[in-house]
């Protein structure tokens, strides 16, 4: 098994462990509401589920929020790629926003590239942050994402409670108040194929005392 641990000026540090599980939570910038829209989330889900293929990473579990995101994922022999994963699909996630929904950040209406859809009644209505605007570069194209936070999982009790952690993100955030319900998340499909073994999960691992950084 390859092991590197390397640590940076600027971000925080990282192990790369081959075929190993990890628990990664990435951020947009100043946890401006981003992907506050359906649509937005579904562009980000397209960029993340092909950024993770192209690199051979697996995608166990997941769940995508206003403006954070966690999951559950299996590395490849090369582990020490998931830096150029991560970077892959913030890249392309955000120059898809910037052209399907340019004005997100801003006054939050959104262009014909895609159709707009309600929100959810349980999410309380945000103002647009001013970080939005101070984000704004010359072109008027925002930063979309900031940083990613990675955990090499190596005990049998920390990955289930983790799961549980990702599954009751969108309660803990108050966005529904039954995770089952949360459409952009791996819970919402996979509840439907073993309801039986999730629950399990859930009365068995409990996620109350992960210490996962999640202030969004």
């Amino acid at each position: 098994m390859t092991e590197i641990y390397k640590t940076y000026q600027h971000n925080p540090p990282h192990l790369f462990r081959s075929n190993a599980k990890y628990f990664i939570t990435g951020a947009t910038y100043k946890k401006v509401d981003y992907l506050e829209s359906d649509e937005a989330k579904e562009i980000f889900l397209k960029y993340l589920f092909k950024s993770f293929e192209h690199y051979n990473w697996q995608i166990e579990d997941w769940v995508v929020l206003d403006n954070h995101y966690h999951l559950m994922v299996n590395a490849p022999e090369n582990a020490e790629s998931l830096s150029q994963v991560i970077n892959n699909l913030h890249r392309f996630a955000s120059g898809a926003l910037n052209k399907c929904l340019p004005n997100i950040g801003k006054n939050m209406e959104f262009t014909d590239c895609v159709s707009v859809k309600s929100r959810s009644d349980l999410k309380k209505q945000k103002n647009p942050s001013s970080a939005a605007t101070q984000s704004m570069n010359s072109k008027n194209k925002p930063k979309k994402f900031h940083n990613y936070w990675d955990t090499c999982i190596t005990y049998e009790r920390s990955y289930f409670a983790r799961l549980h952690y990702i599954w009751f993100n969108p309660v803990k955030h108050g966005f529904v108040n039954d995770p089952k319900d949360w459409k952009f998340g791996s819970l919402y499909y996979g509840i439907k194929k073993d309801k039986d073994k999730i629950i399990r999960i859930m009365d068995e691992y409990p996620c109350n005392k992960v210490n996962v950084y999640d202030d969004f």
